[in-house]
């Protein structure tokens, strides 16, 4: 998955706090989109990781 794809899924996660009026169901999204972000930053580097392996 590219950048742009990634960025577009995150501006989804706020696209839906921004239209819910509930402040739990808010805090719900903000979670999961902080647990994507942070998943998201890990697979990252397990493939930065593996292609630099891979080049040896």
């Amino acid at each position: 998955m590219n950048a742009d794809a990634v960025s577009k899924i995150f501006s989804e996660f706020d696209d839906l706090t921004s239209k819910s009026e509930d402040a739990n169901v808010q805090f719900l999204i903000r979670a999961i989109k902080l647990h994507a972000e942070l998943t998201n930053a890990r697979l990252v580097s397990l493939e930065q990781a593996m292609l630099a392996l891979l080049k040896k």
